[in-house]
């Protein structure tokens, strides 16, 4: 999972960077003109939380707070030895001069605070903490706080203790989303604009932990080692990891069942043993759903997310989703573009593998949606930026440099989906192909092999790491696969523009390559939609999965049995695409995509964690010609 804490820390360390101002800010030029005060902050539990804040020295008109409220590293924490003021690169922050250097510039107050169990912060913390107003069954023994709370406590601190204009605005990405979105729910009068970027919002549905409640392994195995474990007292240093792999993560995970890799971490991870006990969309995950909880927010909220992020790219659809149906009064905003996770902080940010989408997506955003945002609804200064900015990926955003002559090309909306677009079909009505305008007039099915000894991998590299590359990545090596179906279209002669959800049709069976008949069969089923250019490489667009034992829903799951044939509907995330002529479209699935995703057992198992190797089996997947894949098209 490597979150990176890009709303926090980028580290641009070698050159300055130059605001909308004009200001060049620095690390000297930070170091003039603004103080660092280390604080301990109380909750109202008694409870103190470390934060940094960062005053001007001028003494111009105040201006507003920026919050950044996170789980991560604020580094460096403290003073120099023997030093009673803070000196050189060791006191102050480089995530002043990264994605914050335009209120840094603007002599913003900017607070950085960890939240509480983590680092300096006292207290315990819980992963994803549910909101006070949660289901009883959902919320700690007792539990008096939440992350809404603690931002409440914080913004009236800071109303007390710092100079500026009385209004506070909060941001983050990824985790840090998810405290900016809490900051929305804390409900304090200050707080006048939020902006949840990549914000962890479902950890069962289609963030970090699992995707439609299939466990994400590679991620999870990791970055859960760490971030999973209870510390025993507040310090400057994070928690280790428990798990070092040097080898390719394929060869690593093969063979070793849920069962056993749960077996290794004993009872040392707290959160991992709580995913162990509940294994279906219960209200353990439901309350960790805040999304579910935007009614009638007052704050103006912009979310943001990349449609090529690997760890919360629903994460940002979903809560824009739940704030335009649960609020629809607010002053709700979105900005998506072709990024990795916290892609948008990078000034420069311009391809991803081998897609090109243009050149300073991310300074764009920077200056001309986020930063305009906040100072409108925080300075009553400035334009308000567009409701809906979306910089598209395909083609037509490849860099000069490779021999397309076209600049980023910025597309506003008023609302999203787009009202623009119309409902367009792929129908898999062919043996191996696709057909946009009629569905197949007959039924055929067409089969593949499973097999948990040999799944597909979702890279064609080896790698002891999950690279955010796999998004863009060419699925040539998979088309290749006896065990994956691919269905090609037609070479496009106009520009086919798709926006909006992708959502999978698919029908399917199960059955044992043996013949023999079994009632307790499962299995994942990977969708993906590809753009295939005229150089013949097959980058991926949009892919997902769907275990076949939550097709009735996900707060029980059920087994299948062989020959039977049933529905499998599930709504993958959002796209912004240009389909160019010349290229053509193609659909591939496969019932593995490893280690991204953990082998189903492919027997079913109610509960994956106690698979063990005897439940491991192959089965064979048949795939009828009458499913379907649809997605909103403006041209």
């Amino acid at each position: 999972m490597r979150k990176i804490i890009i709303s926090i820390i980028l580290m641009i360390i070698s050159v300055g960077l130059m605001a909308q101002n004009g200001k060049e800010v620095t690390l000297e030029w930070l170091k003039e003109n603004y103080t660092k005060r280390e604080v301990m902050i109380p909750m109202r539990d008694g409870v103190r939380l470390y934060t940094a804040v960062y005053e001007p020295v001028s003494a111009s008109a105040p201006k507003p707070v920026m919050l950044v409220r996170t789980p991560y590293s604020l580094k460096p924490y403290g003073f120099e030895a023997g030093e009673e003021a803070p000196t050189g690169k060791q006191a102050y922050s480089s995530g002043i001069w990264g994605d914050l250097f335009n209120y840094a510039a603007d002599g913003y107050v900017i607070v950085l605070q960890n939240v509480r169990g983590t680092y300096l912060s006292e207290g315990n913390f819980e992963n994803i903490r549910p909101h006070l107003t949660g289901k009883t069954g959902g919320l700690s023994k007792g539990q008096t706080v939440d992350e809404a709370t603690d931002t409440y406590d914080t913004a009236e601190w800071l109303l007390a203790n710092t100079r500026s204009n009385g209004n506070i605005g909060v941001k983050g990405t990824s985790y840090p989303g998810f405290y900016a979105t809490m900051a929305a729910l804390s409900r304090h009068p200050a707080i006048k604009a939020v902006s949840p970027q990549a914000p962890v919002t479902d950890w069962f549905m289609g963030d970090d932990a699992h995707h439609n409640g299939a466990f994400c392994l590679a991620d999870c195995y990791r970055f859960g080692s760490s971030m999973y474990r209870t510390r025993k007292a507040p310090s400057s240093k994070g928690l280790k990891g428990l798990v070092k792999i040097d080898s390719d993560l394929y060869d690593y995970f093969l063979d070793k069942p849920l069962s056993e890799l749960s077996a290794f971490f004993g009872d040392s991870l707290t959160f991992w043993n709580s995913m162990v006990t509940h294994p279906d969309y219960d209200r353990f995950w439901k309350n960790r759903n805040p999304s579910v909880q935007l009614s009638n927010i007052e704050p103006a909220v912009l979310v943001t997310g990349g449609c090529y992020d690997a760890e919360d790219c629903y994460g940002a659809f979903r809560t824009y989703a739940e704030l335009k149906k649960r609020s629809p009064k607010g002053n709700i905003f979105l900005a998506v573009g072709p990024w990795h996770h916290g892609g948008w902080g990078d000034r420069h940010v311009n391809s991803i593998a081998g897609a090109w989408f243009g050149e300073a997506s991310g300074e764009f955003y920077q200056d001309k949606v986020e930063y305009p945002f906040f100072t409108y609804y925080l300075e009553s200064k400035g334009n308000i930026p567009s409701k809906v900015n979306v910089l598209p990926s395909g083609e037509t955003q490849r860099s000069k440099m490779e021999g397309v002559p076209s600049a980023p090309r910025w597309e506003t909306y008023s609302t999203w989906p787009p009202t623009e677009a119309k409902p367009f079909r792929i129908n898999l009505s062919g043996i191996d192909s696709l057909n946009i305008s009629e569905p197949a007039s007959h039924a055929v099915f067409r089969s593949f092999t499973s097999d948990p000894s040999n799944p597909v991998p979702y890279m064609d590299v080896k790698s002891n790491g999950r690279d955010h590359g796999y998004m863009t990545a060419d699925q040539t090596f998979a088309s290749r696969r006896h065990d994956v179906l691919t269905y090609s279209g037609k070479l496009l002669s106009d520009t086919l523009h798709l926006a909006g959800p992708v959502k999978a049709h698919i029908k399917l069976r199960l059955d044992l390559p043996s013949g023999e008949k079994s009632r307790n069969m499962d299995a994942d089923i990977v969708v993906k939609l590809i753009d295939v250019r005229p150089d013949g490489y097959q980058m991926l667009v949009r892919g997902d999965v769907m275990p076949v034992r939550y097709r009735d829903g996900f707060g029980k799951s059920k087994a299948t049995s062989s020959g039977k044939t049933v529905s499998l509907d599930f709504t993958m995330c959002d796209i912004d695409h240009y389909f160019l002529p010349g290229h053509s479209l193609m659909i591939q699935i496969q019932g593995s995509w490893f280690p991204l995703i953990a082998m189903n057992p492919q027997t079913f198992v109610h509960n994956p964690f106690s698979a063990t190797i005897e439940d491991y089996r192959a089965i064979k997947i048949s795939v009828s010609s009458d499913s379907y894949i649809e997605c909103g098209c403006i041209r």
